[in-house]
C-alpha cells in the first residue's frame, strides 16, 4: 500500500515536471544559430544531465540484487519510475545533489522492493 501511494507521488512528480518544461519551452523563443557548430553544442548540452542514466542503473543494480532471478517487466517499471520520479522531483526544487539523488533513489527502491 505505501508503496503504490509512493509511486503515484513519483508519477504526479514526473507529470510535472513534465509539464512546467512543455511549459517553458513553448513559451521560449526560438534559438537562431549562426553555425551548425553552435547548434550542436547545443544539443549536447540538453543531453549533459547523466544523473538519469547513474539514477537509472542504481535503481536496476537494487532491483537485481535482492531479487535475483525473479526480475518481471513490473521491477524495470518501478527502477524507471523511482529513478525518474526522483530526478523529477530535485527538478522541481531546482537542486542538483547527485549524492543526495542516489541515496534517495536507493531508498525508494528499498521502499518499492519491501513495502
Amino acid at each position: 500500500m505505501f508503496s503504490s501511494i509512493l509511486m503515484v507521488l513519483l508519477a504526479l512528480c514526473v507529470l510535472a515536471a513534465g509539464v512546467l518544461t512543455l511549459k517553458r519551452e513553448l513559451t521560449a523563443e526560438l534559438p537562431v544559430f549562426a553555425s551548425k557548430k553552435e547548434a550542436k553544442e547545443e544539443m549536447m548540452g540538453l543531453f549533459q544531465d547523466r544523473g538519469f542514466f547513474y539514477l537509472t542503473a542504481i535503481a536496476l543494480f537494487m532491483q537485481l540484487v535482492f531479487k535475483q532471478a525473479q526480475i518481471a517487466l513490473f521491477d524495470f517499471f518501478q527502477a524507471f519510475l523511482a529513478s525518474s520520479g526522483v530526478q523529477a522531483l530535485f527538478y522541481l526544487m531546482k537542486r542538483k545533489d547527485l549524492g543526495v539523488k542516489a541515496g534517495l533513489v536507493v531508498l525508494v527502491s528499498f521502499i518499492f522492493l519491501f513495502f
